[in-house]
């Protein structure tokens, strides 16, 4: 067998002359000329005009959406699997992505794929893979997965990293790899071509190479033009002849030459809008649900924060790290009475904590001992039926973080004889489906943790309980986005219950109010938080987010009126960043949909 060729782009933004080349037809070598004269000869005779494998998918997939299936045709047929995947958000690039990936195998193009993601829609891409496309992936978790498997998916974040000393990248087994397709998903984390994750996705050896994303750009078009550059070097030319072409003077979002400029990103761009497509999304509605807690559970509440905010102490009086602490307890409190309960339990009976720590948490898990009356369970109690009042087929997801908190649960409303299935982790994958069918053939109630809040898809249901809410904005994101699917035909009714006079009625406020309700598309959020740099993990091991809440907590010493100052001061910060992204957005539709009627792709 003859060795494989590989020819890798890879070439200076200097290289004039190279271009001057192809411009001319100069090549020093006449065998290259010949090569690429029979490429053209046999893409002619090959061309790609329908899906030969769609029929045999069409079954899997929820809906048969026509621009997906059109999408993935015109990435095959006109960009030769290799291009821009620019749809606007909410459209199903996953999808589309996938219908071509699907076609690609079945035409023997393809045999071996990466994928890479951002860590939080890893686990989904692998999901949809396997049920939509029947595609087994396999992760990867450390360096020696490289090579075991023929399709692979990492999340970029971790592959990424770089060895401080010598520079290389700890996974760079990616590197000798000859990849036949590459898909890099949120690829507007590739804007800056001075970072370690452009340096990784461009030293990837890949014949075929799609990139998603439906903001190729936020701040300026230099970031257009490193993306572009990354997907087919000089397609832009140069960066001087693109700055003389296309840059304004002072106005980096607005081209010189527009029409120009879009004619070259068509050459490499499939871009659809809402508009143009059959697809619609249906409003989230927030419904905050105030909690007035009992004299006694207030008084209870507040041991619990005082106890938090004194000074950890070791059984041998050496400081224990009262933020990790904190951050591992004070959501479990703000969860349920069940919750607290189980975490001042794990508190008094570990001999690592001072006795005196142990002797504060003893005495207040007595006092919950004899509380009779629990004002929050007894209020979502109220709000079930209240639902069932008005609708009386309603179908009800509630989600809480904590497994004790959703047994706790069950047992308050089993009472009522309501038909209820439970979503929690450690299930295998048939299990996990019989519990989604019968939540949509049977039961009026699922109740599941997080582990429910990736990957499924509730578009029969439109309501929505937090019992409880994580701290992470994207958490909640996802929680919504279970219900807020293409197919969606009913606005949400987002319940939210939020503890009066605590910081949980701060926290909902703003996660809820001001950051998932609040008029953007499934998708808009995370690329809002990832220009604010707030995306990833913060130095306490949660999302930045998080960190600053609980921080805020921390420094405020359990007074809740600087707690609140603090909350605010975030939701300002927020606040300015959407209205970036929406300046943003108005730009890249000016540049991405220059002169383009409504119609399909």
């Amino acid at each position: 067998m003859e060795p494989e060729i590989i020819i890798r782009e890879s070439f200076s933004d200097e290289s004039d002359e190279f271009f001057d080349k192809i411009e001319k037809k100069n090549f020093d070598s006449k065998e290259i000329m010949e090569l690429k004269i029979e490429a053209e000869e046999v893409s002619q005779d090959n061309e790609i005009k329908e899906l030969l494998s769609y029929e045999s998918i069409k079954k899997s997939l929820e809906y048969d959406l026509p621009h997906q299936r059109e999408g993935a045709l015109k990435i095959l047929r006109d960009l030769n699997g290799s291009g821009l995947l620019a749809d606007e958000v909410g459209l199903g690039k996953t999808v589309t992505a996938g219908i071509a990936l699907r076609e690609c195998i079945e035409r023997g193009l393809v045999k071996n794929t990466l994928i890479l993601t951002p860590p939080s829609l890893v686990d989904q891409w692998v999901a949809e893979l396997k049920e939509k496309f029947n595609l087994d992936f396999k992760i990867i978790e450390k360096e020696e997965d490289w090579g075991t498997s023929p399709f692979v998916i990492a999340s970029l974040d971790r592959v990424k990293i770089q060895y401080k000393d010598t520079q290389i990248f700890k996974h760079d087994r990616a590197h000798n790899i000859s990849w036949d397709l590459l898909i890099v998903d949120e690829a507007h984390k590739l804007k800056d071509k001075n970072t370690v994750r452009w340096e990784f996705v461009d030293k990837l050896k890949k014949k075929r190479f799609l990139i998603l994303t439906a903001t190729p750009f936020q701040n300026d078009l230099f970031e257009l033009y490193n993306l572009l550059n990354l997907l087919k070097r000089g397609h832009l030319g140069t960066i001087q002849e693109f700055k003389k072409q296309f840059l304004h003077r002072g106005n980096k979002r607005h081209p010189l030459n527009p029409n120009d400029l879009k004619r070259r990103l068509d050459e490499v761009m499939v871009r659809r809008r809402r508009d143009q497509t059959k697809v619609s999304y249906r409003k989230r509605i927030p419904k905050i649900v105030p909690v007035e807690l009992s004299q006694e559970e207030y008084r209870i509440y507040d041991s619990i924060c005082d106890l938090l905010k004194t000074k950890y102490l070791s059984a041998n009086g050496n400081e224990i790290n009262g933020r990790l602490v904190i951050f591992a307890i004070l959501p479990k409190i703000t969860s349920s009475s069940r919750s607290a309960m189980e975490s001042l339990k794990k508190i008094v009976d570990d001999q690592k904590y001072h006795q005196t720590t142990r002797e504060i948490a003893s005495r207040i898990l007595s006092d919950y001992r004899m509380v009779k009356k629990d004002s929050k369970i007894e209020k979502l109690v109220e709000l079930v039926g209240n639902i069932l009042k008005e609708e009386k087929d309603a179908k009800m997801l509630i989600y809480t973080k904590h497994p004790t908190t959703l047994r706790y649960i069950v047992e308050k409303l089993q009472p009522f004889n309501l038909k209820i299935v439970e979503y929690l982790g450690g299930l295998d994958r048939e299990e996990k489906s019989e519990i989604v069918k019968k939540f949509k053939e049977e039961a009026q109630i699922m109740l599941s943790t997080e582990t429910g809040s990736e990957g499924l898809n509730f578009q029969f249901c439109h309501i929505l309980i937090n019992y409880d809410l994580p701290w992470n904005p994207m958490a909640v994101e996802q929680r919504i986005g279970r219900l807020d699917r293409i197919g969606q035909k009913s606005d949400m009714q987002i319940y939210s219950l939020a503890t009066k006079k605590t910081i949980e009625e701060h926290v909902v406020d703003l996660i809820i109010n001001k950051m998932c309700c609040i008029g953007l598309v499934i998708g808009e959020l995370p690329i809002i938080l990832f220009n604010l740099g707030l995306d990833e993990r913060g130095t306490g091991g949660v999302n930045k987010i998080e960190e600053m809440l609980m921080n805020a907590f921390i420094d405020s010493k359990n007074n809740l009126d600087i707690f609140a100052s603090e909350v605010e001061k975030i939701a300002e910060m927020l606040e300015k960043g959407m209205e970036d992204y929406k300046k943003a957005k108005t730009a890249t539709m000016e540049v991405l949909d220059k002169n383009e009627g409504t119609g399909g792709a």
